[in-house]
């Protein structure tokens, strides 16, 4: 069984990407936005693959505005990746915090741990962080050229 202690070691690991991505992106490192944004991309569907999978476990108590809600994370995530890079980075963010709109609902509360919401707040905190940075990057450097 995973505990808290490997939620955190694998949710904060998994941030190792979007950092690269952003020092890369920092540095003006040739590709580093590109692979900021199909990791984000990527981790985004999928915890919204497994908000999907929680709701089903759920069958009777979730309802059909967030098994839609989750079709319409992943499909506004998938059109921001090929949307202009400063366009995109700002589409992903609002794409994780629908994300956490949607497990703020009480049906998560029976499927998550207090533990586990706790991480997601605060790694989604980070996440955004890091996507106003790499925002505030590409507009820069896209100024410059």
């Amino acid at each position: 069984m995973i505990d808290a202690a490997n939620d955190r070691k694998y949710g904060y690991a998994g941030l190792i990407p979007l950092a690269v991505g952003f020092a890369g992106a920092l540095f003006a490192v040739s590709g580093s936005v590109e692979v900021f944004l199909t990791y984000s991309l990527l981790v985004l569907v999928f915890l919204t693959g497994s908000c999907w999978g929680a709701l089903r476990t759920k069958k009777k108590k979730a309802e059909d505005w967030q098994l839609g809600f989750t079709i319409a994370i992943f499909l506004w995530g998938w059109f921001a990746y090929y949307l202009p890079q400063n366009i995109s980075v700002l589409m992903l963010l609002v794409g994780f915090w629908m994300l956490r709109f949607l497990e703020s609902d009480k049906v998560f509360k029976k499927v998550y741990t207090d533990e586990y919401h706790d991480i997601r707040r605060k790694l989604t905190w980070v996440v955004s962080a890091l996507h106003i940075m790499v925002f505030v990057l590409s507009n820069y450097t896209n100024q410059l050229s």
